[in-house]
């Protein structure tokens, strides 16, 4: 019988198929016991768990696009294997085995990760609400991929990305490219990016404030504040990047007087800074079109639109510019984050990086010496009449 803080009173029966089983319950409840807690009600499943979760986190300010990544994540993944199993029976050598049957790979990889970030916030959420009681996610959680093979290109070097801002400055379909190399915005942020947003400078600059995102879910687009807390932020544009601004400006205006036509659509004046021939804003899945051709125009590696913020942090960092200021500036809450997932670290900073520990030897330095004149007081003789009439005896 458990006695909760509130007065509640309730006794500890069921039945078990086996006398192993049996035991496995008493241990439970004698846990449930010792914390002074009522045992969930209802055993829930892996499913109503993280449906649980989702819904609770909605409540509390959860974007809508992570929402559904949950859903998806669970609808796809988890479902037809340990949905449908109780949440509190799920042992970690169970998670270790679904883990490893997800395959291998860079992208299993990340996808079993993807599904591990799940698990293990819906349990913890379900431990703090006494919905479950273990979390196996502590031990049960996916092994590093044991691929071999080249490293895959996540950021450019400071040469790719000079070679890659030129190829796409000039080109028309480029310049929100371009944009985000400059100055570390997300895809979904640069197209969201409205001319009250920008106010340009007497000394040529422009404060750029970065307020929403746009992207799509569903097939549908929608817009939404920035991704975390520190995501709406104020950015200062100097340099040859408030061209793109300008560029994109004049553009519209040389369009918008020519009343030209997109794909059979007149032009709609719209707001935003980064229009098709229409006037209408970008569609987000139509920057990978125009990433792929500029890379090969420029003779780098492809990559996607987002590791142009990859090469953001990492140039800024091989530059010697400090991890919390990128952050900062990247909108993450964390700087841990910044360095451990966009920080790149680039073979030209590891060259001539030998340590010779004779160089860092200080050199021998002979002691100097000092000549101390030693003073010896002599005794002076009793006071005679000349000292008693205070009158020096100094020559």
């Amino acid at each position: 019988m458990v006695t909760t803080p509130a007065g509640e009173r309730r006794h500890f029966s069921g039945t078990a198929a086996n006398l192993t089983a049996a035991r496995a319950a008493v241990r439970e409840a004698r846990k449930f016991k010792e914390r002074g807690e009522l045992p969930p009600r209802e055993m829930l499943t892996v499913e109503q768990l993280i449906t649980q979760y989702v819904t609770a986190r909605e409540r509390s300010g959860l974007k809508q696009r992570t929402a559904y990544d949950y859903r998806y994540t669970l609808t796809h993944y988890l479902m037809p294997s340990l949905g449908p199993l109780k949440a509190q029976h799920v042992t970690a050598s169970r998670l270790n085995e679904y883990f490893d049957k997800l395959g291998e790979g860079p992208q299993g990889e990340r996808t079993r990760e993807k599904i591990y970030a799940l698990l293990r916030a819906a349990y913890r959420w379900g431990v703090r609400e006494g919905l479950t009681l273990a979390d196996p996610t502590v031990r049960g959680r996916p092994a590093r991929s044991a691929s071999t093979g080249a490293p895959r290109v996540k950021a450019f070097t400071p040469e790719q990305a000079k070679a890659f801002y030129g190829a796409a400055r000039v080109d028309r379909w480029g310049w929100p490219l371009a944009f985000m190399l400059a100055t570390g915005v997300r895809p979904g942020e640069v197209l969201a990016l409205t001319w009250d947003d920008v106010t340009f400078t007497p000394e040529g600059a422009a404060l750029v404030r970065v307020e929403r995102t746009r992207g799509t879910m569903s097939g549908k687009v929608y817009e939404d504040t920035p991704k975390t807390s520190r995501g709406r932020r104020s950015l200062k544009v100097t340099g040859e990047p408030v061209g793109i601004l300008r560029d994109a400006q004049a553009q519209q205006e040389k369009e918008k007087g020519a009343r030209l036509t997109h794909n059979g659509r007149p032009y709609t004046s719209t707001a935003y800074v980064f229009t098709s021939r229409a006037g209408t804003p970008w569609h987000p899945d139509n920057l990978r079109r125009p990433m792929r051709r500029l890379c090969e125009e420029a003779g780098v590696t492809p990559l996607s639109p987002h590791k142009l913020r990859h090469s953001y942090a990492s140039v800024l960092a091989s530059m010697g510019i400090p991890v919390e200021v990128v952050s900062a500036q990247l909108g993450h809450n964390n700087p841990s984050f910044t360095g451990q997932v966009y920080r790149h670290v680039f073979d030209a900073e590891r060259e001539g990086l030998t340590l010779d520990p004779l160089a860092l030897a200080p050199a021998p330095q002979e002691r100097p010496s000092v000549k101390v004149r030693r003073i010896v007081k002599s005794r002076l003789a009793e006071p005679g009449p000349s000292a008693a009439s205070g009158e020096s005896t100094d020559p």
